[in-house]
């Protein structure tokens, strides 16, 4: 898909959750993601239109890397991804699109937006 954002599927950690244990949830709503989206399909069902081609990219990529490794690690990393977009999508679609527009902006001018602020000024102000 080109111009729009897309998350980023990072790959587990070597040694870190082995595979048959879920992990502990990282996100305050992954419990309700993964409640509401509980299988590739419901998650590809979630997305908007463009990302769907994106997500079955990942997902068979993941699949792959499953078959080869005998590991469910990259799939897991996957899926919690993609689940956390579909709940961000489903929440407000026009929200999550404003949202993947600005940071392609930003990440195509390499400027921040007017407005915005640092990293170490928000972190100043939330310590001070």
């Amino acid at each position: 898909m080109s111009g729009m954002a897309s998350p980023a599927t990072p790959l587990p950690p070597p040694g870190g959750t082995p595979d048959g244990v879920e992990p502990v949830p990282e996100w305050v709503d992954d419990v309700e993601a993964a409640a509401r989206f509980s299988s590739p399909e419901a998650i590809r069902g979630g997305l908007l239109p463009e990302h769907v081609g994106e997500f079955d990219a990942a997902f068979d990529a993941a699949l792959t890397a499953a078959r080869q490794t005998l590991r469910l690690d990259q799939l897991r990393s996957v899926l919690q991804v993609w689940r956390r977009v579909a709940l961000l999508t489903e929440r407000d679609p026009d929200g999550y699109r404003a949202m993947l527009a600005a940071a392609a902006e930003v990440r195509g001018s390499g400027q921040p937006r007017p407005g915005s602020v640092s990293w170490a000024e928000l972190r100043a102000e939330l310590e001070g």
